[in-house]
């Protein structure tokens, strides 16, 4: 049987390929690094949603997009390019990417430990039973019993 969902990829790839030749070939050659910058740059504007200094806000704000848009065709390629847009030091810069990449670490080791099971909200491990607390209310309408 044929698989026309493959080819109708292959078709649109061709149709597009003469018009968006050099923007599809720059996406495949994103570096990780620049796929780090991205995500940082993501992380520092949630942020800023929630940052309550309107200045610092700001900042973040303009530093994650241009972290976005890190080393493609308008956006920043060096520290310095980087800081004379946003209009930062690059010691801002730096802060600003050591808290997005605690906040990236902290975000994977939730996922690591939801994966494995650590955040465990169900409450059905072997400490908090059903079996366990009908014992204890058993054992507590005994005592107000006995107390009578």
């Amino acid at each position: 049987m044929t698989d026309y969902m493959k080819e109708f990829e292959t078709h649109l790839d061709k149709i597009t390929e003469s018009v968006l030749g050099d923007e599809v070939q720059q996406e495949a050659e994103t570096s990780p690094q620049q796929k780090k910058l991205a995500n940082y740059g993501r992380i520092l504007m949630d942020q800023a949603a929630t940052t309550k200094d309107d200045a610092l806000s700001n900042m973040m704000a303009k530093v994650g997009n241009e972290l976005t848009n890190f080393g493609a065709t308008f956006g920043s390629r060096t520290l310095e390019e980087l800081c004379k847009k946003t209009g930062t030091t690059p010691n801002i810069v730096k802060k600003l990417l050591a808290y997005a990449e605690k906040i990236s670490a902290t975000q994977k080791d939730i996922a690591s430990d939801k994966s494995d099971g650590g955040l465990d909200d169900e409450g059905d491990d072997e400490f908090t039973s059903a079996a366990d607390d009908e014992m204890d209310a058993m054992k507590a309408d005994q005592a107000a019993r006995d107390a009578m």
